[in-house]
């Protein structure tokens, strides 16, 4: 198999199930993956080379919200290629900008793909507010503790006591924000858990759903189909964060 860097020369490459390697791509790929049901599980390759930087920055810019992107440096000889476009690189906010030589096969970056971010809670809160969903500073920090108490928090009524308010004051501060309810909130954080354990672990289904409180895998099944239409088989072939918090925007209709 050839290596990343040789796979990805056409500087941008679409990296995709069943990971076993790198697809080279032009920018019209952008305008094809705009739904999360047609990128879900993808990733861009974007490989700085020298070449027409500028104009991939641009159409990079366009790109579907949440599909990650995975920037590639050029070798440290290379680098003064692309010193006029380097320092908007982190304007597109990609997943993770990679020195050369760090990943040299499709194997290495499925894990990068696969690595859950270091602080789940504060990631996904900034993520909503690139994506305007979160406005205000109240906002943020009722959306950020409900994802920190998810993992361990099992109803509604519990979380509202750990959050030191009343269940009908939370809901009308998330009512009046135009997202989705506190109750689903809550239950999509303990999910997005069970999708990154099973992402980086071949435990049976089931044993991660007991790990987050949930009686069985059935039921975890169910509520996790019914939050973000897919099925813990599904999701455990599908690499990334970022496109489940989409599939549960689209589900709860915010977006």
């Amino acid at each position: 198999m050839s290596s990343l860097p040789a796979a990805a020369a056409q500087t941008l490459s679409l990296f995709m199930p069943p990971y076993d390697a790198t697809i080279p791509c032009g920018l019209e790929v952008l305008s094809e993956l705009t739904d999360v049901d047609d990128w879900k599980g993808c990733a861009l390759v974007w490989q700085l080379t020298g070449g027409d930087q500028e104009r991939e920055y641009a159409a990079l810019t366009r790109k579907a919200p949440g599909l990650p992107l995975l920037v590639l440096l050029p070798p440290p000889t290379e680098v003064y290629r692309v010193l006029s476009v380097l320092p908007l690189v982190r304007l597109l906010h990609p997943r993770l900008i990679l020195p050369f030589g760090i990943i040299d096969t499709p194997y290495r970056l499925k894990q990068v793909l696969a690595l859950p971010p270091r602080g789940l809670a504060n990631d996904v809160t900034q993520y909503l507010v690139r994506r305007g969903l979160l406005r205000t500073r109240r906002e943020l920090k009722e959306f950020n503790r409900i994802m920190q108490l998810a993992p361990d928090t099992r109803s509604i009524t519990h979380l509202s006591q750990r959050m030191y308010t009343s269940r009908r004051t939370l809901g009308r501060h998330f009512s009046n924000r135009s997202l989705p309810v506190p109750s689903h909130c809550l239950q999509f954080g303990r999910l997005l858990h069970v999708a990154l354990q099973m992402h980086n672990d071949d435990t049976a289904v089931f044993k991660i759903a007991a790990r987050f409180g949930y009686p069985d895998g059935f039921t975890m099944s169910n509520q996790m189909k019914r939050l973000i239409g897919y099925r813990p088989s599904e999701v455990r072939e599908l690499l990334g964060w970022e496109w489940i918090v989409e599939a549960w925007l689209k589900q709860e209709g915010v977006i």
